[in-house]
């Protein structure tokens, strides 16, 4: 009767252990998914941010480029209607000389240019101002997203 209490004592060891056993792999596998969830809650607090910062990059970019644009269109309609002119320098030494008798002496010899003329300048001027527009929105997004920030505006 005691080798039956023995073996029976020897058999519920075996189960605890057993037991035991398997619930000190459910706690490994519990610490490793909880590994995974604190990673993945910081990738995701991170790409909020990432996105966060890209919201806010888009936004000033996006003014930046609105500003630009009134403002040449602005130019661009004060031009049109004469309220503007566009000259450039000019060199006429038939004029300079004229008129270098009637007191004006080294004064700047200034053309002023046709208004199609000007309206093409300003329509250049604008795309220039948008092409700068958009690689500082290139290079703010590289380093924000690519570099992780690591080369940011005024370094």
């Amino acid at each position: 009767m005691i080798r039956y209490l023995i073996a029976a004592l020897a058999a519920c060891l075996v189960l605890i252990y057993g037991g035991w056993s398997h619930i000190q792999g459910q706690a490994k596998d519990m610490a490793v998914a909880k590994d995974r969830i604190d990673t993945l809650e910081r990738v995701a607090e991170s790409r909020k941010n990432t996105q966060r910062l890209l919201a806010q990059l888009d936004t000033e970019h996006t003014k930046a480029l609105t500003n630009a644009q009134t403002t040449n269109n602005q130019l661009l309609a004060a031009v049109a209607t004469g309220a503007r002119r566009l000259s450039v320098k000019a060199t006429c030494p038939a004029v300079r000389n004229a008129t270098a008798t009637a007191g004006l002496g080294d004064a700047e010899a200034r053309a002023e240019l046709d208004p199609a003329a000007g309206a093409r300048i300003v329509a250049i001027a604008n795309d220039g101002d948008e092409g700068l527009i958009a690689l500082r929105a290139a290079q703010d997004y590289i380093n924000t997203v690519c570099l992780g920030g690591t080369n940011q505006k005024g370094q």
